[in-house]
């Protein structure tokens, strides 16, 4: 269960990662069965509002049935939002569970509620 331990680094912008990397998906999974995707800090209103629009957010997640198995977030409140990716991978939720659920706007985390919307197109 190591890999649904977050760590993040307390820099700045902080670093959190948990799961798999996208590398150690493929090797698992299939070159083809894994996807990833990256929403930038200059689109999230949280960021722009703040006016630190450096980082990102980075999901690993399977393709047939959207669950996630890793991410990695360069973003000032990384280490807040690692952990709610560190649930979904423990819950094996795919996006379509973490669209649904609700953010509070703009907060960075909205963020991770959007990207998942974008994916699954619900």
């Amino acid at each position: 269960q190591l890999d649904i331990v977050p760590a993040t680094t307390f820099t700045d912008p902080e670093v959190g990662s948990v799961g798999l990397t996208e590398e150690q998906a493929k090797a698992e999974y299939g070159e083809d069965s894994v996807l990833t995707a990256i929403q930038h800090l200059k689109h999230v209103d949280r960021a722009v509002t703040a006016g630190d629009e450096r980082g990102f957010i980075k999901v690993i997640y399977l393709k047939k049935n959207f669950r996630i198995l890793g991410a990695s977030i360069v973003s000032p409140a990384a280490g807040e939002m690692i952990s709610e990716l560190s649930v979904a991978i423990k819950a094996k939720m795919g996006f379509e569970q973490l669209a649904t659920v609700m953010h509070a706007y703009p907060t960075y985390s909205f963020a991770l509620q959007v990207m998942a919307a974008d994916i699954c197109k619900c």
